[in-house]
C-alpha cells in the first residue's frame, strides 16, 4: 500500500478486532505516532514517510486504547451540549454550575453577566452569530476573573514550605484539554470551564498549579494536588465524562 505523505490531513478507516474504525490522519515531520481523541474523533499524527502499512500495524496496537477512549468520547458526547445549541433553542446557560437566562437590554446598552440576577443580558442582535460571540466574549471576561480568583485562593492554602512559584492565568479554548502549565510558569485554563460547578473549575486548576512544581503525573505531583485540593478525587473523575470542546446539559 502507497505511502500518503503528500496529503496534510486524510480520512481514512481501518478494521480492528473490535469493528471498523475511521480515523483522520494528519502528515507532519514528527519523528513518532500520536493519537489524539478530538472533535472529530479518532486524530493520528505521523511521520511524511511512514507507510500506510506501517501505521496501520502500530494502529492495531493501540486497538484496546482506542476503542476505550472512543467508548469515552462518545458518551462524553452524549452529556454535553454546543452552547451555540443552548442559545438557538432559548434554553439557559450554565455559567458555575448554575443556569443563566439570556435577557434583552435596549439598544447601545453595555451587555452585563449578572451573578446576582442570574442572567446574562445582551443589546439587540443582528442575527445570532453576533449574539453567541457576544454572550462568549462576556463568558470569557467572567472566566478570567473567576479563574484568577480561585488560583489565587488555592495557593494561599500552601504553608510557607510548600508555597508555589509565582505564575500567571491565561485563557485558552482547546477541544482536547481542560488546561496546561509551560516552563514559563503560564497556567493556562479552558474558558469553558466557567460553565461547570465550582468545585471542578477549582480542581483543574489545583491540577495545573501542582504542575508548576512537578511537571508530570507521579506520587509526588498527585500529593501535591492533594495538598491544594484535599477532596480532588471525585471532581476529578466526574471531569473525565465531560467534553472540552462543548458545555453540560443542566
Amino acid at each position: 500500500m502507497r505511502s500518503a505523505a503528500h496529503t496534510p490531513n486524510d480520512v481514512r478507516s481501518i478494521e480492528l478486532p473490535w469493528g471498523v474504525c475511521n480515523y483522520v490522519l494528519k502528515r507532519s515531520k514528527r519523528r513518532s505516532v500520536g493519537f489524539l481523541i478530538g472533535d472529530e474523533g479518532l486524530q493520528i499524527s505521523a511521520p511524511l514517510r511512514l507507510s500506510i502499512t506501517e501505521l496501520h500495524d502500530i494502529i492495531q496496537s493501540k486497538s484496546d486504547w482506542i476503542e476505550k477512549r472512543l467508548e469515552q468520547w462518545q458518551l462524553r458526547s452524549k452529556q454535553t451540549v454546543r452552547l451555540e445549541q443552548l442559545l438557538d433553542e432559548g434554553k439557559p446557560i450554565p455559567v458555575r454550575g448554575e443556569p443563566y437566562q439570556l435577557e434583552a437590554l435596549p439598544a447601545r446598552s453595555k451587555a452585563l453577566l449578572n451573578p446576582w440576577t442570574k442572567s446574562i443580558a445582551l443589546p439587540a442582535c443582528e442575527n445570532s452569530l453576533q449574539r453567541n460571540k457576544a454572550v462568549e466574549q462576556l463568558l470569557k471576561a467572567h472566566a478570567k476573573e473567576v479563574f484568577t480568583h480561585m488560583a489565587a485562593k488555592l495557593a494561599q492554602r500552601q504553608t510557607e514550605r510548600q508555597q508555589l512559584p509565582s505564575f500567571s492565568i491565561h485563557l485558552s479554548s482547546p477541544s482536547s484539554r481542560w488546561g496546561s502549565c509551560n516552563s514559563k510558569r503560564e497556567v493556562r485554563l479552558n474558558w469553558r470551564l466557567v460553565h461547570y460547578p465550582p468545585q471542578l473549575i477549582e480542581y483543574v486548576i489545583a491540577h495545573e498549579l501542582a504542575h508548576l512544581v512537578e511537571m508530570n503525573h507521579s506520587a509526588r505531583f498527585w500529593a501535591k494536588v492533594e495538598s491544594l485540593m484535599p477532596d480532588y478525587k471525585e471532581p476529578h473523575k466526574t471531569l473525565a465524562k465531560m467534553n472540552p470542546s462543548e458545555v453540560p446539559v443542566l
